[in-house]
């Protein structure tokens, strides 16, 4: 039964794993589905294949390299050009990598994609999610923010650097800026918003940014993981479900609302953190990357 008729859907890193299943999931259910991936020719891929598995699947592809804050921009605005509204986004792009790896705008690459990508992206589009009569978005985290703190005077963590610190500190940040964006948007908003848990899945995330040895472990911890299917499908789940509409702020797992850390929830620290969000998406910023002094762009704290 098609349950997202007349709907649209943006997810991001949509050329494969979870957000290709999550995509899929929603073509099928009657969703008019924009994809986001890096590489063009992976977009033209991956659009074609949905269109395999549903023939009647409304499905366009934008191409946007999400480490650059440019590009999230004006992926942005190429799609408040073309849209009336959005009624779902579900940023799933993210990546791992050992070593120190900095962006265009001279920020450390896993915070840059899995954490201030989502952010921008969510900020720009809210003028079309607040056109929807209903509208969710969905932040993949990670079971990994438990043992993660964003390191405030570094978040660039130009200081002992560590790969997997860095990618707890950005699935942290995406939660904390799950909750934040709900307390920002209020109790009477049309906006919901979710952070997941998308488990231990079978993908390359983990083989992508790593040397022989870190593939080799995750290839063993993958072994026990669930398919990017059955990930997708809680993910998805969130933005389709009627029962969950209101409960807005909340870590997610297998469907259940579950107690995240309690750092991901300190009022204080989440406002910290999106003021630091902010600063570091400023164009004009020049990237020092110290401290969290700022000011807060885009909403009124409630």
């Amino acid at each position: 039964m098609n349950t997202m008729t007349r709907m649209t859907c943006l997810v991001t890193g949509t050329t494969s794993g979870i957000g290709f299943e999550t995509a899929l999931i929603f073509a099928r259910s009657g969703a008019r589905v924009i994809g986001v991936g890096r590489d063009p020719g992976r977009c033209a891929d991956a659009a074609a294949r949905i269109r395999v598995e549903a023939p009647d699947a409304d499905v366009c592809f934008e191409a946007a390299d999400l480490s650059s804050q440019a590009a999230v921009r004006a992926l942005a605005a190429r799609i408040g050009d073309r849209e009336a509204r959005l009624d779902v986004l579900v940023n799933n792009a993210g990546l791992f990598t050992l070593r120190r790896v900095e962006s265009v705008d001279g920020i450390e690459m896993q915070l840059a994609v899995n954490h201030l990508a989502a952010f921008l992206l969510t900020r720009e589009l809210l003028p079309l999610l607040a056109a929807a009569p209903r509208a969710r978005v969905v932040f993949v985290s990670s079971g990994s923010h438990f043992n993660a703190r964003v390191r405030f005077h570094d978040p660039g963590r130009r200081l002992l650097y560590s790969g997997l610190a860095a990618y707890g500190q950005s699935k942290l940040a995406v939660l904390m800026t799950a909750v934040e964006l709900a307390r920002r948007l209020g109790p009477g908003s049309t906006i919901d918003t979710f952070a997941v848990d998308p488990a231990l899945v079978r993908t390359d995330i983990g083989r992508k940014g790593g040397n022989v040895f870190v593939r080799r472990i995750w290839d063993l911890r993958a072994r026990g993981g669930i398919s990017a299917r059955e990930s997708a499908e809680s993910v998805a789940w969130l933005a389709m479900e009627p029962s969950v509409a209101g409960v807005t702020g909340r870590y997610w797992k297998e469907r259940r609302a579950v107690p995240s850390s309690h750092r991901s929830t300190d009022p204080a620290a989440c406002r910290r953190l999106w003021e630091l969000s902010s600063r570091l998406c400023e164009p004009t910023i020049g990237r020092t990357l110290s401290g969290c002094a700022g000011r807060s762009e885009g909403f009124t704290a409630a």
